[in-house]
């Protein structure tokens, strides 16, 4: 079984990266109505941050009681 945080570090961590992937998704968003180039280096970066949302996802779950695991109490 490999390690796991705990509930309430889920929980920070979610509140101080869910405002940075907010952020993210509106930096793409204008830099699509500016004209970036789909292939220009830092749009695709842009893009790519964005894309790992899944993290953000994760420790949402991992800071909820009984998604995806069960509560050690913490």
């Amino acid at each position: 079984m490999g390690a796991s945080i705990k509930r309430w570090h889920a929980e920070k961590l979610n509140r101080v990266l869910r405002p940075c992937l907010g952020y993210l998704f509106r930096l793409r968003e204008r830099m699509q109505k500016v004209g970036f180039l789909p292939s220009d280096r830092l749009y695709v970066l842009v893009c790519r941050a964005y894309d790992s949302h899944a993290l953000v996802v994760e420790l949402h779950c991992l800071s909820c009681d009984g998604v995806g695991r069960q509560s050690n109490g913490e």
